[in-house]
């Protein structure tokens, strides 16, 4: 059985300029520092991938989907 990923899309991101996004992990906003905890995962994990802020003061680590990668 195939997991689903989850999908984010933030209109504003020039990384992934349009395009939706894997969240390929969440840091909680009641976390200090969460902004660059999330970008050291982001950092850690490379290939594109980087940060996004959710509404509820979270901060996801994402990768823009691409033809290649997307599922």
């Amino acid at each position: 059985m195939t997991t689903a990923i989850r999908i984010t899309r933030a209109a504003g991101c020039p990384e992934c300029a349009g395009r939706d996004a894997e969240v390929l992990d969440v840091v909680s906003g009641t976390r200090l520092n969460n902004d660059k905890i999330a970008a050291d995962l982001a950092r850690s994990l490379g290939n594109g991938a980087h940060t996004h802020a959710a509404l509820n003061t979270d901060m996801h680590v994402v990768r823009a989907l691409t033809p290649e990668n997307a599922s």
